[in-house]
């Protein structure tokens, strides 16, 4: 029996043994340029009105109404979850048919985003190919937005299907 335990307890300080080194000099995944990469699921962008995207918010502001190059339905938020902003923030309203000017909106939603301009492999591809690319063409760059699920204020606001 004494025989028996100690080639136990020493099966088991080997396997600790074998646990232990092999997390000490595993060598982590490393994406093209040296980045550390997570095996199970990239990287995802945070939000700006909150830490995470998809999270249930509250947001309230004024519809922008000034000049120069500032998507339609874009509001001026100026309090998320009841909590006053240091500075407003514009961000693009989604499943709104139209916001009313002039009018204080409160909605309950979520925030997401997308990618929207010319990818950079664009131009790089353009001049593999010997071809010509519109360097005017769109900045490449992430555009968080909001989806709204409850239009609180004003109300009759129409959500879109």
């Amino acid at each position: 029996m004494k025989r028996f335990l100690n080639s136990t307890s020493m099966c088991v300080a080997v396997v600790i043994c074998a646990m232990l080194t092999s997390r000490a000099f595993a060598q982590p995944q490393v994406a093209p340029g040296g980045a550390p990469m997570t095996p199970h699921r990239p990287r995802q962008p945070g939000g700006i009105l909150g830490d995470s995207l998809g999270n249930y918010l509250t947001i309230e502001g004024i519809l922008y109404q000034g000049k120069g190059k500032v998507e339609s339905n874009t509001l001026i938020v100026d309090t998320v979850d009841g909590k006053k902003l240091d500075k407003p923030i514009g961000v693009l309203i989604r499943n709104v048919r139209q916001l009313p000017p002039k009018v204080r909106c409160v909605l309950k939603g979520y925030e997401l985003g997308e990618m929207i301009g010319t990818p950079p492999a664009v131009p790089v591809a353009a001049k593999e190919l010997g071809t010509t690319y519109d360097l005017s063409a769109a900045m490449w760059r992430w555009r968080p937005y909001f989806v709204v699920l409850i239009p609180v204020e004003p109300k009759g606001l129409e959500l879109l299907k």
